[in-house]
């Protein structure tokens, strides 16, 4: 069977990290496998892809979507009278393109994996010809549909959708005629979580230097929200009398203001920035209790790195990504979003509580089975024969 893995782009992301461990299990399952780099100078990540599939980079600008100028109308007020005139300029010229610049090979299945406009339109209006059409939501489809509407008339031409989440399907579903019909399946992303090597002496120095620290792992960034973290680790001393180290390890644009506001609240020998580390495994391997602090995620692989190296994880319930993973509190702790004072409580039980928190360990480690690539193997396979 060929399959097209068709990707936005192939910079650094979660996406695409994701895209190449499906298209790893494909190869291994036996299907020959093409990916589609529509923004080829994002191409960072092409080399994580198997050898055994082939990389096509075939440039397709989001200018030509004509999904993608929804947001005119969203943005402007004389938005609503220019949509239908770029809509159907653009609907030529993508019609007119395809002329000219239309695959010419065939596939069992196209597979729109990135879920973005761009990868969307590109398998939807068959510039990779196929039998049966697929499209990947890394999360639940009410996210982009809120977004914008041209998500749900794609949804409805490619007619298959796999997410991460079923978090208010129906509602999305009853708000949108248009996906009656849609077949929508939930399968988790695979997440290859061997143990790397981790560095016993430096794990050992660590827990030395730091003692029982808090870990959080994640790009500095607005919508990873550092913050409260940070205003939780003054909470736990002065509610608790708790005073474990808070160690970062990342780096971005949100750094510097997060390192000042550690030094406002009087942290500044307390909350730790260990930057940018390729090391992260010697971390998860000392720490004490993982934390997460992100408003929105679709599946946050590092909650699963967390427990696989036997760390209790304490997690805003941002949905649909955190509430998919530790359901209802049975595979690690929630707290609400933007919200210190819950975040502290959660983490006060976790390192005060020794029965829950061993718990928790074990409960995590039973938690990855869902994940593993023999599973999710299992899930494509009834996926990809109920297609439509």
């Amino acid at each position: 069977m060929n399959i097209a893995l068709v990707f936005n782009g192939l910079g650094t992301g979660g996406v695409e990290k994701v895209g190449s461990n499906y298209a790893r299990l494909l190869v291994e399952a036996g299907y020959n496998v093409d990916v589609y780099n529509l923004n080829p100078k994002l191409n960072s990540m092409e080399s994580r892809f198997p050898r055994e599939t082939t990389i096509i980079r075939k440039s397709f600008p989001l200018l030509l979507v004509p999904g993608y100028y929804i947001l005119l109308v969203k943005k402007y007020a004389w938005g609503k009278y220019a949509y239908p005139v770029i809509y159907f300029l653009t609907t030529v010229l993508l019609y007119i393109r395809k002329l000219f610049a239309g695959n010419k090979k065939k596939y069992d299945i196209a597979i729109a994996f990135s879920g973005h406009l761009r990868d969307m339109t590109f398998v939807a209006q068959e510039f990779v010809k196929a039998d049966k059409k697929l499209c990947w939501v890394h999360g639940a489809i009410i996210g982009n549909l809120a977004t914008a509407s041209t998500y749900g008339d794609l949804y409805a031409k490619i007619k298959n959708v796999c997410v991460l989440s079923e978090h208010m399907q129906e509602l999305a579903i009853y708000g949108n005629r248009k996906l009656a019909g849609l077949n929508i399946k939930k399968i988790y992303n695979p997440v290859a979580l061997p143990h790397a090597d981790y560095d016993a002496l430096l794990c050992s120095d660590l827990k030395k230097k730091y003692g029982d620290y808090l870990l959080m792992v994640g790009r500095f960034e607005a919508d990873k929200d550092q913050l409260t973290v940070i205003r939780a680790r003054k909470i736990l001393a002065e509610k608790y009398n708790l005073k474990p180290k808070l160690v970062f390890v990342g780096g971005g644009s949100t750094l510097k203001k997060c390192r000042k506001y550690a030094e406002k609240l009087g942290l500044k020998n307390d909350v730790i920035f260990m930057g940018e580390r390729q090391d992260v495994q010697n971390f998860y391997a000392s720490a004490k209790v993982f934390v997460h602090s992100s408003p929105a995620e679709g599946l946050p692989t590092v909650l699963l790195e967390a427990m696989n190296y036997g760390l209790p994880v304490v997690a805003t319930d941002s949905p649909p990504g955190v509430s998919e993973i530790l359901q209802n509190d049975k595979y690690g702790l929630r707290c609400n979003i933007a919200d210190p004072y819950d975040m502290a409580d959660k983490l006060a039980l976790m390192l005060t509580d020794n029965e829950k928190r061993e718990n928790y360990i074990l409960q995590g480690k039973k938690r990855l089975e869902d994940f593993s690539f023999e599973k999710i193997s299992a899930e494509l396979e009834e996926l990809f024969a109920a297609l439509k």
